[in-house]
């Protein structure tokens, strides 16, 4: 076994026994599906009170959620106060799965692709959009799909981060160490997810099981993460490609949250070194009431929290 695959493994195993995936949602999900559920639901609040503090409306209004998975934000935005909730995702057994647990005449579900949207033009007042984006392969196709859908003067609130995040690769419980896909090779960092998968002291969660509730056997066999499930956009990616959309844009970076972090508050501006020191970001953008949207170059409008 090859040096940097060991010394991972052993920092994995560490990180793990001390903290079980160190988050909320690794938590969650280790229990039940149905905390993890619940989790979900938390989610919710995140986006509203991100809606609330960027100015973005959503009672009263016709609203897309954009990956809406098993529908249960997209029941919570109803409640809120939407007028209307349209829930569209790639996943057709989760949006089957939102049709069968939610009836309500106001909220539908449909299967969507990657490129069209199954929604009419100019039929929606208000699209969100959360931990979706950095598993998008053309961002720049569905930025114009919103577009298309949203009403002149309608917003888009998009919640996602940039591939230096800590981390980016979602491999959840089995890799806690924070920026391992930025310090070891992918296929190192694969081999290390699949031997931790398998190892005695590894206790398996709710993203272990398929549909039948049996355990997968074999996980992490890639020797990469694949493009189509996560586009590796960093965050000044993300920047460009707002910029050359159709839509007026604003991004928001957030810091991490925790007390040693306090201090990288002033890094969120520095171009390359934010990429490893942006948490979040959360980023409204607004198609223009003018028909004809303006060409000229766009600058984005950065606030740092």
């Amino acid at each position: 076994m090859k040096l940097g695959e060991s010394l991972l493994y052993a920092l994995t195993r560490r990180l793990y026994l001390r903290n079980i995936g160190q988050s909320q949602e690794m938590t969650q999900a280790l229990a039940s599906a149905d905390s993890y559920a619940d989790y979900r639901l938390e989610c919710l609040n995140k986006v509203l009170a991100a809606a609330r503090q960027y100015n973005v409306p959503w009672q009263d209004k016709d609203v897309l959620d954009l990956g809406c998975y098993n529908g249960a934000i997209s029941q919570g935005y109803l409640n809120s106060g939407a007028r209307s909730v349209i829930g569209i995702d790639i996943d057709e057994p989760a949006v089957v799965k939102a049709q069968q647990k939610y009836s309500d005449p106001r909220l539908q579900f449909r299967v969507s692709d990657t490129r069209t949207f199954p929604v009419d033009d100019a039929c929606v007042d208000t699209i969100f959009s959360y931990d979706v984006f950095e598993h998008v392969e053309n961002p720049s196709a569905v930025l114009s799909e919103c577009h298309r859908v949203l009403r002149p003067g309608g917003k888009l609130l998009i919640g996602t981060w940039g591939w230096y995040h800590p981390f980016a690769p979602h491999l959840w419980s089995t890799m806690p160490v924070p920026w391992a896909h930025v310090l070891f090779s992918e296929k190192t960092l694969l081999r290390t997810c699949r031997r931790v998968y398998h190892s005695d002291w590894y206790q398996p969660n709710m993203h272990d099981f398929d549909r039948d509730g049996k355990r997968i056997p074999d996980k992490f066999l890639d020797e990469e993460i694949p493009k189509d499930y996560l586009n590796k956009y960093l965050v000044r990616d993300f920047e460009r490609v707002f910029r050359e959309s159709p839509l007026r844009y604003k991004i928001h970076p957030q810091r991490f949250s925790s007390r040693w972090a306090a201090w990288t508050r002033p890094l969120l501006a520095v171009p390359l070194v934010k990429e490893f020191f942006t948490a979040y970001i959360w980023v409204v953008l607004e198609r223009p009431h003018s028909a004809t949207p303006s060409r000229a170059p766009k600058r984005p409008e950065l606030v740092t929290h």
